[in-house]
């Protein structure tokens, strides 16, 4: 009888109206004892005031049902499927929505749609990686702000291929304390790439010099990632320098040149398709043939190959663990073996060229300053 006298007032009656009407209404239905057949009549027209010409009235639907598990469902379903603004409000919160409906609208709807479903609480991990497959910059935002969001390694990386150039987005994801390591990696290579202009300001118009200041800058950041990376982590990594061709013989000096033995073991293990066990056990205690054998393999320049095998027989007579990074103290005094080696025998710093003997020194310097400002540090602490 009631919903009888609501059907017949709410044709005549202003929007306004309506749209109060409705919700009073719509909240009757799930909070009120009504009887059944009052019951399968409120539904019926709830059901039919989704054909309402006005926007407000199906707000007011979607308002009261948007966060309900118990609503029915196929208002839920249609609202959703309704102009943004209703939509979104369905969409943001509404626990019945199958996750098939929500990766569509993932990659059909438009920007309110999809910043809808970016803030959901309940998002799903295939639900994020449409997003971040296909969503503009604002959303991706949104969707990395929403600390309920489950992002799985495939869709940091998809993000970050993305928008690695976007400094507002890259610092959200840089942000993230359990961030994969190629993905931070990633990350701060477009960082450097993005100071090329800048780096022609700081060292000159030579775009020589600028280049090399970039590779210094992308190569000190890579060293420290994998520095401060588990044993884990690292054998992902390197297989990503690898495949992004960062994985040079200049990388490996420079990694010796710093104590980062486990870079270059594992390195030297990928580049080979030797066991990591087995290249460390010549690193440490292989005949000369077996470590030349070890380089060559590698596909290393054979430049490059005598300043590494210099370096690896000093680690050895500081009787280093290849498998574990080496303090300043050991790196230091490697570097400067290594440095006295080459300007000893001219032959040696002849077949490594300058440039070489000048990245062996400037690594030297580098340790110095490391070791002083360990020392110095250690000093504090115990003050």
């Amino acid at each position: 009888m009631i919903i009888r006298q609501f059907l017949q007032w709410i044709d005549t009656a202003p929007v306004g109206a309506r749209a109060e009407a409705t919700g009073a209404l719509a909240r009757a239905y799930l909070h009120s004892p009504l009887s059944e057949e009052d019951r399968a009549a409120a539904l019926s027209a709830l059901t039919w005031l989704l054909d309402d010409p006005a926007p407000e009235v199906r707000f007011a639907l979607a308002d009261v049902f948007a966060r309900r598990a118990d609503a029915p469902r196929h208002l839920v379903l249609a609202l959703m499927r309704d102009r943004s603004e209703i939509a979104a409000l369905v969409l943001a919160q509404s626990p019945l929505i199958p996750d098939a409906d929500l990766i569509d609208l993932a990659a059909e709807g438009d920007v309110l749609i999809q910043r809808a479903i970016a803030r959901r609480t309940l998002l799903s991990a295939p639900v994020a990686a449409a997003l971040a497959e296909v969503a503009p910059a604002a959303v991706c935002a949104e969707l990395l702000d929403n600390e309920h969001a489950p992002l799985l390694v495939f869709s940091l990386s998809r993000l970050a291929e993305r928008f690695a150039g976007e400094a507002e987005l890259r610092n959200r994801l840089l942000a993230r304390p359990n961030l994969p390591l190629a993905v931070r990696h990633r990350l701060l290579t477009a960082l450097t790439d993005g100071l090329r202009e800048r780096a022609v300001v700081l060292v000159g118009s030579d775009p020589d010099e600028t280049a090399v200041y970039l590779e210094e800058a992308r190569e000190r950041a890579t060293l420290v990632l994998c520095a401060q990376a588990e044993d884990a982590a690292i054998p992902a990594f390197i297989e990503h320098l690898r495949a992004s061709g960062q994985l040079t013989a200049r990388l490996l000096i420079r990694a010796l040149g710093q104590g980062n033995l486990r870079l270059f073991g594992f390195g030297l293990a990928l580049l080979t398709g030797q066991d990591r066990e087995k290249v460390a056990h010549v690193l440490a205690t292989g005949r000369d043939t077996a470590l030349k054998a070890l380089l060559g393999a590698a596909g290393l320049p054979v430049r490059c190959q005598s300043v590494l095998a210099i370096a690896v027989l000093a680690y050895r007579q500081a009787e280093e663990d290849f498998r574990a990074d080496a303090s300043p103290v050991i790196v230091r005094q490697v570097l400067e073996a290594v440095a006295a080696r080459l300007e000893a025998d001219a032959s040696a710093g002849q077949t490594a060229g300058e440039d070489i003997v000048q990245l062996i020194r400037t690594l030297a310097l580098e340790a110095a300053r490391s070791e002083a400002r360990a020392f110095i540090e250690d000093m504090r602490a115990a003050a």
